[in-house]
């Protein structure tokens, strides 16, 4: 990577110093919200609020102009109306400053005379500056280390995961989730309109970056392909890639051009690149936080090979199906292991094949950690995929989940091979899947949830 380049985003994503223009006193001004986040990250250097009709913010001494800050900040966050921001970054560059996250919106995404007149001042002001912005119409930076935040509320977190998306809300949607199902981020960035910094140059800095060892993304369009293509080529194999690429229908393409101002592109040129590239793809929001769980929290599988251990067996013939329709393989269990599963189980409503059906032998505590440990001792089995949960409750223990996820972490520690858990799709489940997820469990709301992810995992990993 350019060594200039670098060096601005480190200075960007980890600066000494952040200034915050058009702070105001109502607590829904985004200025005021954006160095508020910045202050529950516990931001250990200087802010500086800048507002000229304001003497202090938030406890904060707030100045009239970035130009009157006593030293000039290493990152300048502009949340000011459209018009003002060709002359406030002008003042930025005076002052010093090499960096600003244009969080204001209202430029070429409008589609209007206007809205474009004012992103060639912007470029002017840039071209004779050589001040470097990100956005605009975005919400900036997540920075663990650098404790940034583009929300109230975030904190920063030992996590090894880069995010780059062309929308806000789906960085901060995917930060939330990541809150249940035990995903921590290392950087994320909006990068809105991307008149200046674009994905290509966040993918680069996060590819040499050893705090991100995944990167999860979505695009609505990609500038400078070429560039783009040659670094995804050069992280095959090292670091996962997951992108969400988002304007490939003609409806798409509209809705992105009235988002961001991109040009989406031809869907089969991007299918084209994202095998060539082995580009993990993503498909929703929902698919997105489900493929991250996947690569968080498991290791390299040995194998494709899939045992299904399930209490309902309505579910787990079901399971066998998604298996199977996903690419992956059932494993077929040695007569050794069926043998022990039938010292477990009882011989009643249950089925010791593969699917392991335990019917009402899941009621017995134990039997799920003693089935668990079986199957995974059986040299066919690569993965173990386990759908809950029991038919009966027991001292307010719904479904037994609490067991189950109890006995469930318990093998999980004491055996290498990969378990992957499917909770019911219910609100009572959340709990344990929050606490299976931040032990280092992938749980999905659905069998086809978790075979489809499981899938992309092996298939990258290409076994």
């Amino acid at each position: 990577m350019d060594t200039t380049l670098k060096r601005q985003l480190d200075r960007i994503f980890k600066p000494r110093s952040v200034a915050v223009m058009g702070v105001s006193s109502r607590i829904d001004n985004p200025g005021t919200l954006l160095l508020r986040s910045l202050m529950d990250m516990e931001f250990s250097g200087p802010l500086y609020p800048v507002n000229p009709k304001y003497d202090e913010i938030l406890g904060l001494k707030c100045y009239p102009s970035v130009s009157e800050i006593p030293q000039p900040p290493d990152l300048v966050i502009l949340s000011i109306p459209p018009k003002a921001v060709p002359a406030a970054l002008e003042d930025c560059a005076r002052a010093g400053v090499t960096g600003c996250i244009v969080n204001t919106a209202g430029f070429s995404e409008l589609g209007t005379s206007e809205g474009l007149e004012l992103e060639r001042k912007v470029r002017k002001v840039l071209e004779r500056t050589g001040i470097r912005i990100i956005g605009p119409n975005c919400m900036g930076v997540y920075s663990s280390k650098g404790r940034l935040a583009t929300f109230a509320g975030q904190k920063s977190s030992d996590g090894k995961i880069g995010c780059i998306s062309q929308s806000g809300s789906i960085v901060n949607f995917l930060y939330i989730l990541g809150l249940e199902r035990g995903i921590q981020f290392s950087k994320m960035v909006s990068s809105g309109n991307e008149l200046d910094l674009n994905c290509t140059d966040f993918l680069e800095y996060f590819a040499e970056d050893d705090e991100v060892e995944i990167i999860v993304s979505y695009f609505e369009q990609i500038r400078d392909p070429r560039r783009f293509l040659k670094i995804a080529l050069e992280l095959k194999g090292k670091k996962p890639l997951l992108i969400w690429k988002a304007g490939l229908t003609e409806r798409g393409r509209k809705a992105a051009a009235s988002h961001t101002g991109a040009m989406a592109g031809s869907p089969q040129i991007w299918e084209a690149v994202r095998k060539q590239a082995g580009i993990v793809s993503v498909s929703d929001l929902a698919d997105a936080i489900n493929i991250t769980a996947m690569f968080a929290h498991l290791r390299k599988p040995r194998g494709r090979k899939v045992c299904v251990i399930s209490p309902p067996g309505g579910v787990a013939v079901n399971t066998a199906d998604m298996v199977e329709q996903s690419g992956l393989v059932m494993a077929d269990l040695s007569q050794e292991t069926i043998a022990n599963l039938r010292e477990i189980l009882p011989k009643e409503g249950t089925a010791v094949g593969n699917p392991v059906d335990m019917g009402f032998g899941s009621v017995v505590p134990e039997n799920l950690y003693r089935v668990t440990r079986a199957v995974a001792d059986d040299e066919s089995t690569d993965i173990i995929l386990i759908v809950g949960s029991a038919p009966a409750s027991r001292d307010g223990d719904l479904g037994l989940m609490k067991m189950q996820s109890s006995e469930i972490k318990r093998a999980k520690n004491e055996i290498e091979k990969p378990i992957v858990a499917v909770g019911i799709p219910s609100g009572f489940a959340f709990p344990f899947i929050s606490d299976l997820s931040w032990s280092k469990i992938p749980v999905y709301m659905s069998p086809k949830e978790a075979c489809s992810s499981l899938a992309r995992l092996v298939d990258y990993y290409g076994v």
